[in-house]
């Protein structure tokens, strides 16, 4: 197969993933669209993050702090109050579970609040700066243990200021094993 026919099958590819996302959202009301388009900000802050530590775009410690904000503005409290009890109707990807282990699911919600105020105070914290502490760092990552046990679950919990006080690049880490804990836990996967 040629160069363009293997891009023109990527691209499709893609945009079919794209339009599926956009459908799914389709047709969602109340509590269930307020909680997608929640997430749907929380997904495009951490983008925006992700493409400055790749080196997609400029880093901007400014940039950092905001997108850690709007991630702030709907962790904690605040998603888990979109989240009523039996709030499955479709186009809704919250898994039972959720209401099953609520207590669980409340950690990893506050978890991400205190991990998005701690990012906005490291935001910056870049380069090579390392933590006092490399076990500290090694559990604040959430290193898997030998057994393969999900790491963001296992994370030691820190304080905004304790995670201020690190490398921008592994707050940012740990947010991000951290909402992947909970979608593992708690969201259906969607076909692709």
């Amino acid at each position: 197969m040629s160069l363009v026919k293997v891009q023109v099958v990527v691209l499709a590819g893609l945009l079919a993933s794209l339009s599926s996302v956009v459908i799914a959202h389709s047709g969602a009301t109340g509590i269930v669209k307020e909680r997608m388009e929640a997430m749907k900000e929380m997904k495009q802050a951490i983008k925006t993050v992700s493409d400055m530590f790749k080196g997609k775009i400029p880093y901007d410690a400014n940039g950092v702090k905001a997108a850690a904000k709007v991630i702030d503005s709907h962790a904690g409290k605040k998603i888990t109050q979109l989240f009523p009890e039996g709030s499955l109707h479709h186009p809704s990807e919250a898994k039972a579970e959720i209401w099953q282990e609520w207590t669980r699911f409340s950690h990893l919600s506050e978890r991400l609040s205190v991990i998005s105020q701690g990012l906005a105070l490291a935001a910056e914290n870049t380069g090579a700066v390392q933590a006092a502490d490399p076990m500290m760092a090694d559990a604040m990552m959430g290193s898997s243990d030998m057994m393969g046990v999900n790491s963001a679950e296992t994370q030691v919990d820190l304080t905004a200021e304790e995670y201020g006080a690190m490398p921008a690049e592994q707050v940012f880490k740990a947010l991000t094993d951290n909402c992947s804990a909970c979608h593992t836990r708690f969201r259906v996967e969607q076909d692709k």
